[in-house]
């Protein structure tokens, strides 16, 4: 995943650390503009407004702010400093993409990882009319990024899967068959070392060929 760093912002617009919080829930936006329009605003000490990430239509990620401080984008200083901002490129006039959601699940799963979140609608993914009232997010599907995020979590494709599951099934076929090959040998040696001229003749149960008692020494 490719993150473009633009910044730093103007430090009206955000604050330096997180006050002794963590981040414990990610605050989902709509730019309800186009990219460029957005990052023009946050870039804009007046505006006093910020976030960490910014998801474009095609799928670029841009950061605007370190995770480690403090974004001003959920209109209450509290949920700032204990969220990470995600404004996403969509309007009532551009739905969101296929390729924004896809950009920002691998981004939510990425930082679910890292600070051990579980990606919950409504808990630990809240829109941002949920803080304060506000039309944002609009149009966006935050049930989506949960489910898409969840997909990428997986780092197996499905001929991977495939490989796997024929080693996983030879690995159960043979396992048994080792098990069996090890008492066999268990066994030899143990009468071998009672009963030194004991007859141990019969088939190898590994390769199915006449028992080689000579050479339990070797194995």
């Amino acid at each position: 995943m490719t993150i473009e760093w633009i910044g730093p912002l103007p430090s009206s617009n955000y604050d330096v650390g997180r006050g002794g919080e963590r981040v414990t829930f990610i605050v989902e936006h709509w730019t309800d503009a186009r990219i460029d329009s957005a990052i023009a605003r946050f870039t804009d000490p007046r505006s006093r407004v910020s976030a960490h990430y910014i998801v474009a239509q095609d799928g670029r990620i841009v950061q605007l702010v370190s995770e480690d401080d403090t974004a001003f984008h959920a209109g209450e200083y509290g949920a700032n400093q204990r969220s990470i901002g995600i404004e996403h490129e969509a309007s009532g006039m551009l739905p969101p993409s296929d390729a924004l959601y896809e950009a920002s699940a691998r981004l939510h799963a990425d930082i679910a990882a890292r600070y051990g979140i579980a990606l919950l609608p409504g808990e630990t993914l809240v829109p941002h009319w949920a803080i304060v009232p506000t039309q944002c997010l609009g149009l966006l599907h935050i049930a989506r990024f949960a489910e898409q995020a969840g997909e990428e979590d997986d780092m197996f494709t499905d001929d991977d899967r495939r490989k796997l599951n024929r080693v996983y099934d030879h690995l159960e076929a043979y396992e048994p068959l080792v098990w069996v090959s090890r008492l066999q040998r268990w066994l030899a040696i143990a009468i071998r070392s009672v009963f030194p001229n004991a007859d141990l003749s019969g088939p190898d149960v590994e390769t199915g060929q006449p028992y080689r008692a000579e050479t339990l020494s070797r194995r």
